[in-house]
């Protein structure tokens, strides 16, 4: 189950990273046309000029994809073939200028635009002016597709693409681009992704099969034992699994991963200090030694490393710590996280805003030789069902292994504490 659980994330992860290569492929293709649309507006500007130095009363005269006709000759012009692009008067008479649709498609269809991808532009009527199927010049776009990024059957491909529209600002002002992404051609490109995560579903799920088989096995030895033995035993392994999860908190990856995209070209000295905070932390949670313990100073350095990353992403909703512990004491030990899990804990179950920023303190009290840490108690609604309780559960059951005295935790003058005994180094 385990297995097949983490399979379907992973495939999940997958589609929406092929959703977002394709909106980008799209975004990409977009920019390709307008560009050229800002070149061939160039182009039309030079011919008209060359079309109005040489223009002879009377006739129709073409050069590249223009057509100057005279207002009064409008029935000389094929509707079907030509788009109407803007009147002027030129020399005291009133002309019309046309784009060739044939032209102008034949002038796209020499350019590369990419292989993901092609696309159609629609004139502020709606009517088809550039596309790859020729049966769909001068006529009306579909409007069946009116969802960006959704997904049709191409009936240039015949096969899925992804449609996404775009404002045509160049030339063909108030009309609108649509560019189609295949779909096959990402799915290649992520087929060894998947090929790995079923694999590692299979891994996962064998890990599963030996780990239930040799859980039967402890627990034929575990009823030989006395209830006291058995209850301390699940107490202890339930403190490792949280603790496992604890280390590897994939939320936490993603926002730090999000704060890191937003600083990036904004801020790169912060985010040189950011990166440099988050390898900290990461090399922390990710530690496998066999320690349950760690020394107050190491504990204090990844909890500010933490609560650094988390004011990148909270701003002024997030007050400066303020710690006070003499330097005599940060050699002795705490149990691990258990700081930067009370500090997480915090800012997730606490009402923040600017106007209401939460306010952690981390004390040490000479007197009963325990580290106090304290935050303004705002709690947000649904708390106790989302948190599960199982950053508590972890240091409660920590402490009743080893044994170790003076363990609490509560609320007292508006303010939430938990307190830590130390074990002395």
């Amino acid at each position: 189950m385990i297995g097949g659980g983490l399979l379907g994330i992973i495939h999940h992860k997958i589609d929406r990273l092929n959703k977002r290569i394709l909106v980008d492929f799209a975004d990409e293709n977009m920019l390709l046309v307008n560009k050229q649309l800002e070149l061939l507006q160039q182009e039309l500007y030079t011919s008209e000029k060359r079309l109005v130095d040489a223009l002879p009363s009377g006739d129709i005269r073409r050069d590249s994809l223009l057509i100057l006709v005279p207002a009064s000759h409008l029935d000389r012009v094929d509707n079907k073939m030509w788009i109407l692009l803007k009147t002027r008067t030129i020399q005291h008479r009133l002309y019309h200028v046309y784009v060739d649709i044939e032209k102008l498609n034949a002038y796209f269809a020499n350019l590369y635009f990419g292989r993901r991808a092609y696309f159609e532009i629609y004139s502020d009527k709606g009517i088809c002016i550039v596309s790859p199927e020729s049966r769909k010049w001068g006529r009306p776009k579909d409007s069946n597709i009116i969802t960006q990024g959704k997904i049709v059957k191409s009936d240039y491909l015949k096969l899925d693409v992804m449609v996404t529209s775009y404002p045509c600002p160049i030339i063909f002002v108030g009309g609108e681009i649509r560019v189609s992404v295949l779909l096959l051609t990402i799915e290649e490109e992520v087929q060894e992704v998947m090929t790995y995560s079923i694999l590692l579903g299979v891994g996962l799920m064998l890990v599963a099969i030996a780990l239930i088989y040799f859980n039967v096995l402890e627990r034929r030895k575990i009823q030989q034992l006395k209830l006291m033995a058995l209850q301390q035993e699940n107490e202890y392994t339930q403190m490792r699994l949280v603790q496992l999860r604890q280390q590897i908190n994939p939320h936490f990856l993603f926002n730090t991963f999000g704060s890191l995209q937003y600083l990036i070209g904004k801020d790169n000295d912060l985010a040189k200090s950011f990166v440099g905070k988050m390898t900290k932390v990461y090399r922390k949670m990710l530690r496998t030694d066999e320690s349950d313990w760690s020394s107050l100073q190491e504990e204090l350095e990844l909890a500010k490393a933490y609560f650094f990353l988390q004011q990148v992403r909270f701003g002024t909703a997030l007050k400066d710590m303020e710690i006070s512990i003499p330097m005599d004491v940060m050699g002795a030990k705490l149990p691990r996280l258990a700081l930067q899990m009370l500090v997480e804990n915090a800012i997730k179950h606490t009402r923040i805003s600017t106007e209401n920023p939460l306010e952690i303190h981390i004390v040490y009290l000479s007197d009963a030789n325990i580290i106090k840490v304290s935050n303004n108690w705002q709690p947000r609604q649904g708390t106790e069902v989302e948190g599960e309780g199982y950053g508590l559960n972890y240091l409660v059951s920590m402490y009743a292994h080893y044994t170790l005295d003076g363990f609490d935790f509560g609320t007292e003058e508006g303010r939430f504490f938990v307190n830590l005994p130390l074990l002395d180094h």
